[in-house]
């Protein structure tokens, strides 16, 4: 029978294997294999060892003490479906209580083209889910460099997903360039879910494989013994019950009242920024263009952000020569609120939260 469910179920390990044997009703009140006995059994058949990789050189950051401290998150880019689309894996860990925060795929685009890229729209949806589901928010998302999620020397102007998290008082931690080992739990999170509830599920639409996912968080969180340091063999939930406690509670129908603009407004005002000005006198910023006047074409300019006017000064040295208010970076945008003139003011758009 471990043979037999090991070829109909290519990812699964023998945790997962023994957790199956237990639940079937042909082997009730039988003694069962331990996972290491699964193991040797299965270590036979070269076709079912795994490959290993080389560690990442260099020490890991720090790693947090408390649940909901830091949460991972990372991105599986272009799993093909038999639909003809690919689909995007978006998934949050959290490393202290072993647990998977949330999952969810992203549509991203037909198979025979790329995949679409990771968005901060579908990343602040996976993020609101997973505030939801736990009903608190972390104190940290630790994230790689991809994606235009995070600044780099290229983009030097804060991305909008740091700035929405600004605004909920949490932290963006970045993890090193070229080191996905300092995301190693949410990693080994992706690896799970691929082999527990991805394939051998690729027959299926977007919608009932999502619903497969979450079922596989669930059981994964709540039911199957996690070899997960700290564990013990245990499910994560029962070995961390904190992780069901809310350090900063979190409704999501009041996320516009207490998001922080003023935060926001506070963080970007530490940064400034070198641009060269185009032959019209335009300048990029953050995505938008702001004019400055061919008088200055072909020259740098120095720009801040003056948050108690909400403008972007540009600057020639010390002489200040012109100020706009700056662009995209409205609480509706951030937030991603209905603003339509038939509404009768900015409405929070109506996203599915995981109960």
């Amino acid at each position: 029978m471990v043979l037999r469910l090991r070829l109909h179920h290519p990812g699964w390990g023998p945790s997962r294997i023994r957790f199956a044997l237990t639940h079937h009703p042909g082997l009730r009140g039988m003694r069962l294999p331990s996972c290491p006995q699964i193991g040797r059994y299965l270590h036979q058949w070269p076709r079912f060892r795994r490959r290993r990789s080389p560690r990442s050189p260099g020490k890991r950051p720090r790693r947090p003490q408390q649940v909901h401290h830091c949460w991972q998150l990372d991105f599986k880019l272009g799993i093909a479906l038999h639909t003809g689309r690919f689909v995007n894996l978006y998934t949050l860990r959290d490393p202290v209580g072993a647990v998977c925060i949330d999952a969810m795929l992203v549509d991203a685009g037909p198979i025979g083209r790329a995949p679409h890229q990771i968005t901060f729209q579908a990343t602040r949806q996976l993020l609101r889910r997973a505030f939801a589901r736990w009903r608190t928010l972390p104190q940290q998302v630790q994230t790689d460099h991809q994606g235009g999620l995070a600044m780099t020397a290229q983009q030097d102007f804060p991305p909008r997903l740091t700035l929405w998290l600004a605004g909920l008082h949490i932290a963006q931690w970045l993890i090193r360039s070229g080191c996905p080992t300092d995301n190693a739990e949410v990693e080994r999170c992706h690896r799970t879910l691929m082999e527990y509830a991805v394939r051998g599920n690729e027959h299926l639409p977007q919608e009932a494989l999502q619903r497969v996912l979450d079922q596989a968080v669930t059981t994964l969180n709540f039911d199957l013994p996690s070899q997960a340091s700290g564990c013990e063999g245990r499910p994560p939930v029962t070995a961390h019950p904190e992780v069901l406690e809310a350090p900063r509670p979190f409704r999501a129908e009041l996320e516009l009242a207490s998001f922080d603009m003023a935060a926001v407004d506070t963080y970007l005002a530490r940064f400034t920024w070198e641009r060269s000005v185009s032959k019209v006198g335009q300048i990029d910023l953050g995505g938008y263009r702001y004019g400055v006047g061919r008088a200055w074409s072909r020259q740098r300019l120095s720009i801040r952000f003056d948050p108690t006017t909400r403008q972007v000064v540009f600057s020639n040295g010390e002489t200040e020569i012109r100020r706009q208010d700056i662009k995209g970076l409205e609480v509706e945008t951030l937030l991603g609120l209905d603003t339509t003139s038939d509404a009768p003011g900015p409405q929070q758009l109506c996203l599915p939260f995981a109960t």
